[in-house]
């Protein structure tokens, strides 16, 4: 079983998500900042982090070249998620060391598809 961290300041899309992963045999955490993350990160191995481009504080895409940066959690596959659709910014989150960028709104099969993809699991 894979441990999932979402990051993303609506607790609606967190929901979503905690809901679908849980629903495919995922473990999830859910934190509503990088600040949270964080803690979560300290205590728990994670596999899997989808991480908001924008919240309060720190960025998705500064915790995500944080987590590149620490040999503790650089192994954590990342997955950028933003409404910001344009150039700036999937470039902003591909160089942060996110392993995908993925414009909300998404739908589940999407979701089911990244997963299944960056934790190298097969089809269902």
């Amino acid at each position: 079983m894979s441990t999932i961290l979402v990051v993303d300041d609506e607790a609606m899309i967190r929901e979503t998500l905690r809901d679908f992963l849980e629903f495919e045999g995922h473990h999830v955490l859910e934190a509503e900042d990088a600040l949270v993350a964080r803690s979560l990160l300290a205590h728990n191995k994670v596999d899997l982090a989808f991480l908001d481009v924008a919240m309060p504080g720190e960025s998705g895409p500064e915790l995500c070249a944080r987590l590149k940066e620490d040999p503790d959690c650089k192994h954590i596959k990342v997955v950028i998620l933003t409404g910001l659709d344009d150039e700036q910014h999937w470039r902003e989150g591909l160089r942060s060391g996110a392993d995908l960028y993925a414009v909300k709104p998404f739908g589940i099969e999407r979701i089911r598809l990244i997963v299944q993809q960056l934790l190298g699991e097969d089809e269902a």
